[in-house]
């Protein structure tokens, strides 16, 4: 007898009486239907399942905390987000969160089939391990380091943290040299002296970087990527995109070897 491949359902609702698409997947996966927050790491570590889903109607800060946590201490793990609440800042959390795939309820059984299956088509039938560790975990902010000193020699460092938590957000170069503890005009000229570029080039540098690990989202829409990047306007990110990597982002997702102009 085939054995199913395990599918870690994190049923995070505030009203779980309400149907739930979870049980249009028994005839494909061995369902683990959990929940309790707490509960999550040890389901997955026990059944080191092919997929997780967290379901939400609206999702609250801790629900989302669960989310995130569970893809930081599993980053191979693929996780579909499905939520009836939908706005622009929860699309933007979800891709910054790294979701697989996410979805606005209600949700046809048909389609939820055919986004899991796509993926289940490129992942191998088995997991061998709840916890392959792809890459290092994310970089804490030198600033939230207990006991952390800025570098005498750069003491804009601060600058690139705070742009590794905020670059998703309308940054004012004001606040940033605020965190730095400088004047505009100072920040200005010590980042240019350090990095041998200005700020604004360094951001525009880092959100088109991270636009190119997005786009390889195929259910991500142009428009989602340069929002979850900073960028409010699709046609002024399809511009620069198009300036600085020589295609446009349409093409550049259906190639994503082409190679990025930035080190």
């Amino acid at each position: 007898m085939t054995r199913l491949p395990c599918l870690v359902w994190a049923d995070l609702r505030s009203n779980t009486l309400e149907p739930s698409p979870v049980g249009e997947l028994v005839a494909q996966f061995s369902l683990q239907h959990v929940v309790e927050m707490a509960s999550i790491s040890a389901c997955i570590e026990q059944t080191a399942p092919l997929l997780s889903c967290f379901e939400y109607d609206y999702p609250n800060l801790p629900a989302l905390k669960a989310l995130r946590a569970t893809k930081q201490a599993y980053p191979h793990l693929p996780i579909l987000m499905l939520t009836l609440h939908h706005s622009e800042a929860l699309a933007v959390w979800a891709f910054r969160a790294r979701v697989w795939d996410f979805l606005v309820k209600p949700v046809s059984v048909e389609e939820l089939r055919a986004r899991i299956q796509s993926l289940a088509a490129v992942l191998p039938s088995t997991q061998t391990s709840a916890r392959e560790i792809a890459m290092p975990a994310p970089l804490i902010p030198l600033e939230a380091r207990v006991g952390a000193q800025v570098s005498a020699e750069r003491p804009t460092q601060a600058a690139l943290s705070y742009v590794q938590r905020h670059y998703g957000e309308v940054l004012r170069l004001q606040d940033v040299a605020r965190c730095c503890h400088m004047s505009i005009y100072e920040f200005s000229r010590r980042f240019k002296h350090a990095y041998g570029l200005t700020f604004r080039e360094y951001l525009c540098q880092y959100r088109l970087k991270r636009s190119l690990e997005m786009l390889i989202n195929p259910h991500a829409t142009i428009f989602e990527v340069a929002c979850a990047v900073g960028f409010r306007n699709a046609s002024h990110f399809t511009r620069l995109f198009h300036q600085r990597i020589g295609v446009t982002p349409s093409q550049y997702r259906l190639n994503p070897c082409t190679r990025s102009p930035f080190k």
